[in-house]
Order: structure tokens, then C-alpha cells, then sequence
């Protein structure tokens, strides 16, 4: 960090200015008239890099007061003036920067001040060396106090002694103001910056910076009494105290809080009068002593929340540093990167369980072999067969291989014209195949059991695949909105302590303190982001802070409508479906018919659609999703099957990805026109290898999305009757569709030969998002 004061110019560079001359005119005034005690604030200037002349002609400027008792004080001031001014000039212009000599120009300085002090204000020079000597140390102490002011305070954190060094130095203007102005005007002065900084302060520093604030009187007072007088200190704690406590039901009780202490403390004691403290309750005093914390706590009750959260962020006392942002960032940068790595894996493991193994085509050879050893070796004509007999063995063994078991019209006419024994070699061969069959019955279900590995590794890879995408975004790059957003809760009076911003969406994260109203909330924050957004969660931090989550809302949003009717004699519905939102912009929408009726086929559906559930909440995409629950259905024990009709709908966007297996027609009403969606897969659970049809379709605002189960689709008997009487029925209202189509079902077949199932789901525009 560079310790030179800006040379460029602007608002902030004169309010320094003003605020260095307020100091040193205050510093003038000490308890035995006008001394040059600004020359610490001075050279604190100078060292710290602020404009030689012109710190120096303030300080000559501020010195012009002394002269209203006598003209000689004024010449010291202007003799240290021109002295260090323009030997700091001198440095300046020569680009130096002055050492250890800048005590050497500090003791020329206060030559002059022993001189003329010593021969007239104090009885000789011993007492003004003396004086000189704690002006000196506090020269040091003001370059410490100006350096942390400057260059450090709100920008990193302080060493233990720099605060010591700020109170010190304000102790000492304050000091000067008490002096000037009065004890009921410090009193003011006081209480004000009491209030305030125990708004912006945490961890109850507000105490330490008030009694910084009681040094001034109580040195004040004790030197006038020739006695300690704390009652200063202990009244500007409490008031400290007890706005640390009420600041958390808001400015006013706080302010209220502090009034009331006060008037209470000074009927009790009058620490700034010089009556006892009853008479203070008495006469024009009275007015006097409600006036002094009436003014401060009415001027910070009525101060903006807005302005001081604009304090706060200048301050930098809430603001996020850049180290924690980095960190963050770096985790999750390794995090995606890990999960990537992970998601590779599972890919390969996939690919692992995907390749085919086929059992070895030398079987039929191997078998003529066995036979031959196990038959032909001990029968007693072996040495009649020729090459034409042990061909004929290899042919019966492919034979056998092929039918699953052979008999005696399988044989060859060439065993059957030589062989002695061919029972014995019907019976070698049907054992091996036997033996084979099983081991075949092992190998496929081992493939069945790698196909069901092989889908769920691709569902787990494209899942990690996500994740990874969605956490390597950075967070905190968006600082200008961040800063807009905590603007714009400023000015609707909330007090925002920080903002984030993570991902593309985006997401807003923002912690608040007091209470927040959730509608005017999101106003102002969707007033700063420039699009509309929805509190996704609010979750409790402590009693009075909590942390907001916000994220886009989508641009549109869904209504739906179910109607069912079970079949005749039954007393469950076979059909179940699901109407789910797996996130703030994505809805499942899912009818499920399970083979049959009744408890048993409600029991398949409920499986299929608590899995297909599971896994779309988890982020599996639907082709993998359907393709793994098509095979833990394949894998059970007893025969289950399912139709499916399936939807995943992007709220953003309106792309609707249907996916279909083994389920009957579907429509999409689109205005005036029904397009039929068809699938020719079969249904969940038959075979291992049953691929989904999935569609994809673009949907727009009024657009109706219709799933049917087979008994409505058998009613109507085709998807063309089916269409043309669903584009004759209003689809305003999804649930109106839903009853009047399945009451044109049950028209055609009067009593149900079947469960039949409609499901309705109408995509509007979000109307919260219209103006």
C-alpha cells in the first residue's frame, strides 16, 4: 500500500482539506489561552505525503485566532509554518522523502514556541520545554493516527495499537472542541457520534469509541477540579451500551434508548454544569439540559438508512473481500473439476459394461470330442468308423446345439448305419448340453445384470457431468449488480449487509438485518438485476439476520388437470401418474398403466413412477432414466410391465421433452390444432433392450400437453377419433378438458372395460412477471 495522499483533486481530497483545518483550529484552543498544538496535526500531514503549502498555509491560517489575545503566538505559528512547509516543498520538489531528519526539522520547529512561550506565558523555560517536550510525542502519535486514517482504516485490518493511536489523536481535537465550543456542545457532538458509531461498528467497538469520546471532558474536568471526574466516561459507555442493545429494534429505539439515559443521568449528575444536579432540572437550564441529547438522537433517528449503508459500503465495513471470493471460486473450481474426472469414470465404466462378450463357437468340436472319449474309445467296433463316422459326430453335436437336445432322428445316416451304441451318444451329448444350457442361462442373465451397470453409469456420468458444469461457474464476478442491488435495498430501507452473485442464472444470494417485507424485497432487488426474479429461500441466521436467495423467474408457468376412472369390478385404478416440480424451472409431468387391473397393476405403475421420479429429481436425464427403470423392472423376479408417457417441461423455455414406452397415443393442442404423438417401443419391463422414443416439441403459452392411458385410447379406437373430439373441447381449462374427455370415453363404452386416465397440463405466461 502506497502512503502518499492523492494529489488529484475532487470532493473527497477537499473534505480531507477542511477536515485537516477544522482539526487544527480546534487544537488552538487549550485551557491557557492559544497554543500551536495543531503542529501535530501538521507534520502527521506532511509526513503522510498531503500538499506542503498548502497544509502549511492552513495551518498559519488556523494560528490567525491567536491573534485576537496577542500577536506573538501568531508569529510561532508562522514561523513552524514556513519552517516545515517549506522544507517538505523542498523534499517534494527534489521527489525525496525525508528520514530520520524529520525530528531534527521538528526540534527546529518547536525552538521558537520554548523562546517566546517561556518569556511569556509560562514562569520559565523549563515548564515550556516540558510543554515542547509532550508536544513532541504527540507529533509521533498524530503521524501514527493520520497514517491509519489515510491509508488503512476500512481497507485492511488495523494492528492493535493503530486504534489506540485514532483515539489518542481525537481525544486531543476533542480536547480543542470542548474548549471552543463549550460542554454542552461536546455533550451533542458526542452522543451524535456515539449513535452512529454504534450502528456501523460491530462487535461492540461502538463501546471503545466512546470512551475515546469521554477522554476530552474528563481530562478537561479533572484538571480543572485538581481531581479525577469520571462520570464522563461511565454516562458515554452506558449510552454506548445501551444503542448496541436497542439498535437491533431499528434507529428509533435506539435513539429513544440513549434520550432517556441521558435525562436520567443528568438529573442525577450534571457532569458539564457547574450547579448541583437538581438545579439543572429548574428554569431555562432545563430546556438546555433536553436539548443536548434531544438534538443527536433526533438528527440520527431521522438519518436515511439509505445513507448509512452508503457509509458502510465507503467504509468497506460489510463488503466481501476478495480473498474469501477467491477461495470460494478455487473450491469450486476443483470441485467441478473432480466431479468431472468422476463423471470420465463412470463413462468408462459404461463402456466396460456395454461390450458384448459371446461364449466360444468351439463347443460343437469340443463335444464331438467328449463323445468320442467317453463312447467310442471302449466300443469295440471303434475300428470300422472311419473319418466319415467322426464327422458325423460333430454334425449331431451342431445339431444338438442348435435344437437344445437330440434324439435318434437327429443321427446321421452314417452313425446310424455303424454305430454299435447311439443311445450311449444321445445320452453323452444331452448331458453336456445340459450343462451348457445352464451356463448360457448364467452368462445371459450376468449380460442382462452388465446392461443394467452400463445404464445406470451413463445416468451417474451425465449427472456428475452437470454438477460439474453448474459448480465451475465463478461466483463474485458480478460486482457492479452486486453494488446496484445493495444500493437499491438501501434506498427501500433494508439494511443489507452483503450481496453475492453466482452462476449464469443468476443466482443472488443476500444477507439482511431486521425485518423484510418479501414483496417489497424482491421488488427492489428485481429493480437492480433488470429481470424478474423469485425468492427461491430465506433461511434464518440469527434472530435478527437472515440470508435471501433469489433466482430468475421462469417465463412461464403450468396448470394442470387430472380425471380417471377405474375399471368395472376393481377397487384400485391401475393407472397412477405424477405432477411434480423437480426445480424452480422444470416440472415432470408422467402417466404411468400398469399391465391389468387392479392392486397388483396400481402396484407396477406406483414402482415405474417412483422411479423414473427418483431419478429425474436426482438430474438424470429422461432417456436414461426410462432406460434404467426399464431394466429393474426386466431384472425382477416376476413379470412387471408398464406403460409410460413422460414430460419434462423448461419453464424458461418451453421445450417439452416427451418420452414414450409402450404407451398409446398422446396429444399436443396447439390453438386450433391436435397433433397426435405416437410410439411403436414396447412397454417397460418386457426386455432389456426396449429403447424410449423420446420427442422433443417447442411449447408455447396455451399450449395443452395430453396423456391417455389405454383404456381411453381402446374407446376412441384410433389417435384420428380421438384428435377430432379433443379439438372440439375448450382447453382454457386443463381440469374441463380432462372430465370432458374422459366423459366422451366412458359415452362410447358405458361401463369401463378398462382403467382410463387423463392427464392435462396447459403452459401459460408467468402472470408475475407482467408489469
Amino acid at each position: 500500500m502506497t502512503e502518499k495522499f492523492s494529489a488529484k483533486y475532487s470532493y473527497g481530497t477537499a473534505l480531507v482539506y477542511l477536515a485537516l483545518f477544522c482539526g487544527m483550529f480546534l487544537m488552538n484552543f487549550t485551557m491557557s489561552g492559544f497554543e500551536p498544538f495543531s503542529l501535530a496535526l501538521l507534520l502527521g500531514a506532511l509526513v503522510c505525503g498531503m500538499h506542503p503549502l498548502l497544509a502549511a498555509g492552513l495551518y498559519i491560517l488556523a494560528g490567525g485566532i491567536s491573534l485576537l489575545s496577542s500577536s506573538f503566538p501568531f508569529l510561532v505559528f508562522a514561523v513552524q509554518g514556513v519552517l516545515l512547509g517549506g522544507t517538505f516543498f523542498v523534499y517534494r520538489r527534489l521527489r525525496k522523502k525525508p528520514g530520520a531528519e524529520t525530528m531534527l526539522f521538528l526540534l527546529a520547529a518547536l525552538a521558537p514556541y520554548i523562546l517566546l512561550f517561556g518569556a511569556y506565558v509560562y514562569p520559565g523555560y523549563i515548564r515550556a520545554a516540558i510543554v515542547a517536550a509532550a508536544l513532541l510525542a504527540l507529533c509521533l502519535l498524530f503521524i501514527g493516527a493520520m497514517r491509519c486514517l489515510l491509508f488503512r482504516a476500512g481497507r485492511c485490518a488495523l494492528s492493535a495499537e493503530e486504534p489506540v493511536f485514532c483515539a489518542a489523536a481525537g481525544a486531543a481535537v476533542g480536547i480543542g472542541l470542548y474548549n471552543c465550543a463549550g460542554g454542552y456542545a461536546y455533550d451533542a457532538a458526542a452522543v451524535l457520534l456515539i449513535l452512529f458509531t454504534a450502528r456501523l461498528c460491530k462487535k461492540g467497538n461502538g463501546v471503545f469509541f466512546a470512551f475515546a469520546a469521554s477522554l476530552p471532558p474528563v481530562i478537561v474536568q479533572s484538571a480543572a477540579a485538581n481531581a479525577f471526574v469520571p462520570e464522563a466516561a461511565a454516562c458515554y459507555v452506558l449510552y454506548a451500551a445501551v444503542a448496541a442493545v436497542l439498535l437491533r429494534g431499528g434507529k428509533i429505539p435506539a435513539a429513544l434508548g440513549v434520550f432517556l439515559s441521558a435525562v436520567i443521568l443528568r438529573y442525577f449528575t450534571d457532569f458539564f454544569g457547574t450547579e448541583p444536579a437538581a438545579a439543572t432540572f429548574t428554569g431555562a437550564r432545563f430546556y438546555l439540559t433536553m436539548l443536548v441529547p434531544l438534538v443527536p438522537c433526533l438528527l440520527f433517528a431521522l438519518t436515511p438508512e439509505s445513507w448509512l449503508r452508503a457509509l458502510e459500503r465507503r467504509l468497506h465495513l460489510y463488503e466481501e473481500k476478495p480473498l474469501t471470493r477467491a477461495s470460494i471460486n478455487r473450491s469450486r473450481r476443483r470441485t467441478g473439476e473432480k466431479l468431472f474426472e468422476i463423471s470420465a469414470a463412470f463413462r468408462e465404466i459404461e463402456g466396460v459394461f456395454s461390450e458384448e462378450r459371446r461364449r466360444d463357437d468351439g463347443a460343437q468340436a469340443l463335444f464331438a470330442q467328449t463323445m468320442r472319449e467317453e463312447v467310442c474309445e471302449s466300443c469295440p467296433k471303434r475300428a470300422e468308423c472311419g473319418e466319415e463316422a467322426r464327422s458325423a459326430l460333430e454334425k449331431l453335436a451342431g445339431v444338438g446345439l442348435a435344437k437344445g437336445k437330440a434324439n435318434l432322428i437327429d443321427l446321421p445316416g452314417a452313425l446310424t448305419a455303424h454305430c454299435a451304441d447311439p443311445t450311449a451318444l444321445l445320452f453323452s451329448l444331452n448331458r453336456m448340453l445340459a450343462d451348457y444350457r445352464r451356463g448360457a442361462a448364467e452368462e445371459e442373465s450376468a449380460a442382462r445384470s452388465r446392461l443394467l451397470l452400463a445404464q445406470q453409469a451413463h445416468g451417474v456420468s451425465e449427472l456428475l457431468k452437470n454438477l460439474a458444469l453448474g459448480l465451475s461457474a465463478p461466483v463474485g464476478v458480478e460486482a457492479e449488480t452486486e453494488q446496484a442491488v445493495a444500493a437499491a435495498l438501501g434506498r427501500a430501507g433494508f439494511m443489507c449487509e452483503e450481496v453475492l452473485i453466482s452462476g449464469e442464472g443468476p443466482e443472488i444470494y443476500i444477507v439482511l438485518s431486521g425485518a423484510a417485507d418479501g414483496e417489497k424485497l424482491r421488488s427492489a432487488v428485481e429493480s437492480a438485476a433488470g429481470q424478474p426474479l423469485a425468492l427461491a429461500s430465506k433461511q434464518p441466521l440469527t434472530a435478527e439476520r437472515c440470508a435471501c436467495l433469489f433466482r430468475p423467474r421462469p417465463a412461464f408457468d403450468a396448470a394442470f388437470g387430472v380425471a380417471s376412472a377405474t375399471k368395472a369390478g376393481e377397487s384400485a385404478c391401475g393407472d397412477t401418474y405424477s405432477l411434480t416440480r423437480i426445480d424452480e424451472h422444470t416440472f415432470l409431468c408422467a402417466l404411468s398403466d400398469g399391465m391389468g387391473s387392479g392392486e397388483e397393476a396400481r402396484r407396477v405403475s406406483d414402482s415405474a413412477l417412483t422411479l423414473i421420479e427418483s431419478f429425474c429429481r436426482a438430474g438424470m436425464p429422461n432417456d436414461a432414466a426410462l432406460a434404467a427403470v426399464n431394466g429393474l423392472l426386466a431384472a425382477g423376479r416376476e413379470e412387471t410391465f408398464a406403460c409410460v408417457d413422460a414430460a419434462t417441461v423448461d419453464l424458461n423455455t418451453g421445450r417439452a421433452d416427451i418420452v414414450k414406452i409402450g404407451s398409446p397415443f398422446s396429444f399436443l393442442v396447439t390453438g386450433e390444432r391436435v397433433e397426435v404423438l405416437e410410439s411403436e417401443s414396447l412397454p417397460l419391463g418386457i426386455l432389456e433392450g426396449v429403447r424410449p422414443v423420446t420427442l422433443t416439441r417447442m411449447l408455447r403459452g396455451g399450449d395443452v400437453l395430453v396423456f391417455v392411458s389405454d383404456g381411453v385410447s381402446e374407446a376412441f379406437g384410433s389417435g384420428t377419433d380421438a384428435a377430432a373430439e379433443l379439438s372440439a373441447l375448450p382447453a382454457a381449462n386443463p381440469q374441463t378438458l380432462a372430465d370432458a374427455l374422459l366423459a366422451r370415453a366412458l359415452a362410447r363404452t358405458g361401463a369401463p372395460a378398462d382403467d382410463m386416465t387423463v392427464v392435462a397440463v396447459r403452459l401459460c405466461g408467468n402472470l408475475q412477471n407482467e408489469p
